[in-house]
């Protein structure tokens, strides 16, 4: 099963008709090649040749033989990494926002990879089929579908900042029907969420495996972490739900959560899981026990847990992106209905005093991503795009440079946009590096990202799919 699901997505996402690939392969002159897993190459020639990397040589050898229909980009002083990822992002949350808007502006910024994790399918679906007809304006999409959550669900479409992404499931939702009607429609992996009572939780992990689909998502609120890890969650967004396991009680907490979740006053799944999160959040924080939490995150590593932290979205409230002057100018971008209601709720939010808990979520969250580097949790870099006024696109650089001043070198940065998600697909003998063989999608920047990870906006060329943007 594990191979035939290896071999399915490979060929959704990159079995491309020749005849829509551009006939003339692309020839990149002189430039300093940069990936997270070989060493920095100065002087290089880098030929591809439809959706592949045909060529890696030094420059001064003469030996790249160049034909006269070859596109010659002369990357003197520049510098070549792999297309990025945006690994969490939300086509459908905003349903104003267009998804042919989203598409440019990922490629716009480089982001030739994105995964969706969590949108009903039939809403979905014109976004999946605009992009397999039109691979070579498209990021390569990977979706998980609705987020799988119990009863009642957080985002269900009926209440006011909760659109429907989600499906309710109980115990009398036949689960295997429910997996294998995903997998109908391609989905590439599955999210599952927190209202999600532990049984179903567990057997949807058992299930997935049986598949051969990864799960990653929130620890649900009623499970404890070392028992959601040890029956096969594959990773965790948003760090969602640690604290609760770095605290120096969380037995305790977790029997006054499942109390609450049993929900006497039937009050609605988004109301009822922010009471819990106001109710143990920063009492756990407050209550951190690093030692515990050492050990917790020390099983994250040993199991390969991914983690996508979105310090985009951990961090909004105290970092107010949304109050910057250049940041709003991006929402010039966006569809006008977008563009002008974000620029009003912007310059509100602006005005509101700062919380301090803001800051007390932003500092634990970004400790935590410092550990999770040290213990060599596998990082991968999200951002929520486009909840919290994260302009899709710029939201990725804004979380490189946040996971850097967590602790990350601007390299490990990169590794957390490339290689990694391609880790979480398997993926990583097809892309992720610059090398022979892989994948056509490659970002020329004018300055060095290495030297300040800010120079991964400085975007020369975008080529997806050996298609120059």
């Amino acid at each position: 099963m594990k191979n035939f699901i290896s071999l399915l997505t490979f060929f959704l996402l990159f079995s491309i008709s020749q005849d829509i690939l551009s006939s003339k392969r692309v020839v990149i002159e002189n430039v300093t090649v940069i990936d997270a897993k070989n060493p920095v190459r100065k002087d290089m020639t880098v030929i591809v040749d439809g959706d592949e990397i045909v060529s890696i040589k030094k420059s001064n050898l003469g030996e790249a033989a160049i034909f006269d229909k070859d596109i010659i980009v002369d990357g003197r002083d520049k510098f070549l990494i792999p297309g990025l990822w945006d690994a969490h992002v939300h086509l459908t949350f905003i349903p104003e926002l267009d998804y042919e808007t989203a598409y440019s502006l990922f490629l716009m910024n480089g982001i030739t990879s994105i995964r969706d994790t969590g949108a009903i399918l039939n809403k979905l679906k014109p976004a999946i089929a605009f992009a397999k007809k039109n691979p070579l304006i498209t990021p390569r999409l990977f979706y998980s579908g609705p987020l799988l959550d119990g009863t009642p669900s957080v985002y269900k479409g009926t209440e006011s900042g909760y659109p429907e992404i989600s499906v309710e499931i109980n115990k009398d939702t036949d689960l295997m029907a429910l997996v294998d009607s995903l997998l109908e429609q391609e989905v590439s992996f599955l999210k599952t969420y927190e209202m999600l009572p532990e049984d179903i939780f567990i057997n949807l992990l058992k299930i997935s495996e049986e598949k051969d689909l990864k799960v990653t998502g929130h620890i649900p609120l009623g499970i404890d972490l070392f028992k959601a890890v040890d029956n096969g969650l594959d990773g965790m967004q948003h760090i969602r739900n640690l604290e609760l396991a770095c605290t120096k009680d969380p037995t305790e907490g977790l029997s006054k959560r499942l109390l609450l979740l049993e929900n006497s006053e039937s009050i609605p799944g988004s109301a009822l899981r922010s009471q819990i999160h106001q109710a143990q959040r920063y009492s756990s924080i407050e209550d951190f026990d690093e030692d515990r939490c050492t050990k917790v995150i020390e099983h994250l590593a040993v199991n390969n847990v991914f983690q996508t932290p979105t310090l985009t979205i951990n961090t909004v409230g105290s970092k107010r992106f949304f109050a910057d002057e250049e940041w709003q100018k991006t929402y010039e971008l966006l569809p006008n209905e977008v563009k002008n209601k974000w620029l009003k709720d912007s310059e509100s939010m602006a005005q509101l005093p700062l919380n301090s808990s803001y800051q007390t979520y932003q500092d634990w969250s970004m400790k935590i991503v410092g550990l999770f580097n040290k213990q060599g949790v596998k990082i991968l870099a999200g951002t929520d795009t486009p909840i919290g006024f994260l302009t899709p696109g710029f939201s990725l650089h804004k979380e490189l440079e946040l996971l850097v001043e967590s602790g990350l070198t601007p390299l490990q940065a990169l590794r957390a946009a490339t290689i990694t998600p391609a880790e979480f697909f398997n993926l990583e003998d097809k892309m992720g590096t610059v090398e022979v063989g892989k994948v056509a999608d490659l970002v020329i920047l004018n300055s060095n990202p290495l030297s300040d990870i800010k120079h991964t906006q400085d975007i020369h060329k975008v080529i997806i799919k050996g298609h120059i943007q």
